[in-house]
């Protein structure tokens, strides 16, 4: 009897972990069957769409996710730049075709050359300079669109790690507002660190490191940006930024006007 009980309690305990922790596998393809590698692939939960997990896929396209929510309660999103956002069910393994499409950046279709991205040493290397990022809009914008990265609340999180510490050409970022006043056009490359290493405070668990386009020559210049949208509501925003540049020194500096409407 007493042999009996303990093998029920084993087979219990065999089911709970089974409930508690599975893998979830699958394969991102293109509509040419070939894989495509660094898509974001992301886990949500149902019905409040609460980020659980996401990864990165591979070189083969191949992605895992952990999780001890059940296939019922969740779904996946599967993304990448050029191809169409994809909206799967939770399977145990599942091959996911992408269809590509004119990328969309906000609300314009911008045709051009999808960004090169490569592994570095201990980082994920991204390259805007020339490529369709370079006419995202800001700083934001661009992070927003890279592997592994989500943005909510004003911070950016990598998959995994948490959230991220900010440089810009090697200077923290203090406020995000600096990513707002950064042009797409002026970024160069950004690269996403996993393992920081002792280089950082122990308390960082993962970093963005942005590089900009080394202007020439001094003077002042500034820009404007403008976005007006109407539904049930009007949204009006309006941007002025400012930069004076002398021997390498630049200061800089915003005005902004926001105007949001009920009707």
């Amino acid at each position: 009897m007493r042999i009996k009980f303990l093998f029920i309690l084993v087979i219990l305990f065999i089911q709970l972990g089974t409930l508690q922790a599975q893998t979830i596998t699958g394969i991102v393809n293109d509509e040419q069957s070939q894989p495509v590698e660094f898509a974001n692939v992301v886990l949500y939960s149902l019905p409040d769409s609460s980020m659980i997990s996401g990864a990165v896929t591979d070189s083969m396209g191949l992605f895992a996710l952990k999780t001890n929510q059940t296939a019922e309660n969740t779904y996946l999103q599967i993304s990448f730049m050029g191809y169409r956002t994809q909206i799967a069910p939770t399977m145990s393994h599942q091959t996911i075709v992408l269809k590509s499409e004119s990328t969309e950046l906000g609300e314009v279709v911008v045709k051009g050359t999808l960004p090169v991205i490569r592994i570095k040493n201990d980082a994920l290397v991204t390259t805007v300079q020339n490529s369709i990022l370079s006419k995202a809009g800001t700083g934001i914008d661009v992070l927003k669109r890279l592997p592994s990265l989500t943005y909510k609340d004003g911070v950016f999180s990598v998959f995994g790690k948490g959230e991220a510490k900010i440089y810009i050409n090697n200077r923290e970022m203090r406020d995000i507002t600096e990513l707002d006043n950064l042009s797409s056009a002026d970024i160069r490359d950004v690269e996403i660190i996993n393992n920081p290493g002792a280089r950082y405070d122990a308390s960082i668990k993962a970093v963005i490191r942005i590089s900009t386009i080394r202007k020439e020559g001094d003077g002042f210049s500034f820009d404007v940006r403008s976005s007006y949208y109407k539904s049930q509501r009007t949204n009006l925003y309006e941007q002025l930024n400012l930069n004076y540049r002398k021997k390498g020194w630049d200061i800089f500096g915003t005005f902004d006007y926001g105007l949001s409407q009920w009707f």
